[in-house]
């Protein structure tokens, strides 16, 4: 049988999965590469502990080649083309020819899009969904005794839609032990409707009432118009509002190399539910970059897409691993990602709720919640520890307890 070469773009979730899936699928004759810009994985779902002071950033990232299977090729550089058409992809060092292409490349944040964001920035904003933002952020709360804390959501979709929500849960806890709670008002202004909009009005509905019950103000349905970073003062279509600290998770877009491959349509790429597949062949997509329209909707004519989050890329790579190996072993199985994940949802006071559930059914996901408990925060701190691993044996029992036991099954077989 003649060698493949598969390559695999970006080092998050889904691109660890991808490659440590096929490696472990196929034999040594078959070439595996994995390319990342960073020499560093971080695993963004625990930032928020960095910012509250229960983890320091050492302690949530580690480098790419440590997590890696023995006989994946890894290469620390910047993807500066991909052609499909010719099946290569050009860093500024090598061109390299692939088989199989899957793209994994995560989302390019974009303050610059809002008028006055990246002023703000500069001043009293914090972009959390980056590492300098998280360090800043840590320190502004560290001086913060009383104000408006704002968490803004700019634009429609991002990822880890759960964030701005545990952020403000988190927040309550940490004021609370500083014992100035009532000299701080929390808020939350997004363009959603509820929180968490992907998992359907039922858990959103739920996750509203613990962040009103922590005395977090929700404002939904603000559109986002501009900052003006010397009046400190956010603009919205409902009006203004004024803050002593504004933590932002800025517009997403998807990468412009991603872009002038002709992948993406406009903005991210639609790539078919079950596989992952896009329009070109042999090259699939997962994660945050993907397009991925549900069955169900929000309310009657409104649709929904699915939420970006490392739970649905994690599945849907050990989905695309599967048959891509199946298919290079000359089988016919093949599988569909079936739609499964679960999000963790930090409450503070080390406890943490739980959605999870369907997200392909009509007329909405179906998912339930499961309230705060320390069981389900002890359920996520093991999460993180699964994702910073470098013990095979570690995560081949994370792997049988999520998939047996705590998702359920996230694929089924092709008929």
């Amino acid at each position: 049988m003649a060698g493949k070469i598969i390559v695999v773009l970006g080092a998050g979730v889904g691109g660890l999965v991808t490659a440590n899936e096929l490696r472990r699928k196929l034999g040594e004759e078959h070439k595996i590469i994995l390319i990342d810009k960073s020499k560093e994985h971080v695993s963004y779902s625990s930032a928020l502990w960095v910012i509250t002071g229960a983890r320091t950033i050492e302690e949530i990232k580690k480098p790419v080649s440590r997590l890696l299977q023995n006989g994946i090729e890894f290469f620390n550089e910047e993807i500066q083309k991909i052609d499909p058409a010719n099946k290569t992809v050009k860093t500024a060092t090598k061109e390299i020819s692939y088989d199989y292409l899957v793209v994994s490349l995560g989302v390019s944040l974009e303050p610059e899009n809002i008028p006055g964001l990246t002023d703000a920035l500069k001043k009293n904003a914090c972009n959390f969904y980056d590492l300098n933002g998280v360090l800043k952020a840590r320190d502004a709360l560290n001086n913060f005794t009383k104000g408006t804390i704002i968490i803004m959501v700019s634009a429609l979709p991002y990822k880890c839609p759960v964030a701005p929500n545990e952020f403000s849960l988190l927040l309550n806890d940490y004021f609370t032990k500083r014992g100035i709670r009532k000299d701080v008002k929390i808020k939350v202004c997004t363009p959603e409707v509820l929180p968490m909009g992907g998992n359907g009005p039922k858990t959103g509905g739920i996750v509203k009432g613990l962040m009103e019950s922590a005395g977090v103000e929700y404002n939904s349905q603000h559109i986002l118009q501009s900052v003006n970073a010397d009046r400190n003062e956010i603009v919205f279509d409902k009006g203004t509002m004024s803050y002593d600290l504004l933590l932002v998770i800025p517009p997403h877009k998807a990468p412009k190399v991603v872009v002038e491959a002709g992948l993406a349509e406009p903005d991210w790429i639609p790539v078919d539910k079950g596989t992952l597949k896009t329009k070109f062949d042999n090259i699939y997509t997962i994660g945050d970059i993907a397009k991925i329209k549900l069955p169900g909707e929000w309310k009657q004519g409104v649709p929904l897409m699915l939420s970006k989050g490392g739970v649905f890329a994690h599945f849907e790579a050990k989905v695309v691993a599967e048959n891509i190996a199946n298919e290079i072993l000359g089988r016919k199985e093949r599988v569909e990602y079936a739609g499964r994940a679960a999000c963790f949802v930090e409450a503070g006071f080390g406890k943490a709720g739980l959605a999870q559930g369907y997200f392909f059914t009509a007329p909405t996901p179906d998912t339930v919640f499961l309230q705060p408990s320390k069981l389900l925060h002890f359920s996520k701190v093991m999460f993180e520890k699964y994702w910073l691993s470098e013990s095979s044996l570690f995560r081949g029992i994370m792997d049988f307890i999520m998939e047996k036991w705590g998702y359920g099954e996230y694929k089924r077989k092709v008929k």
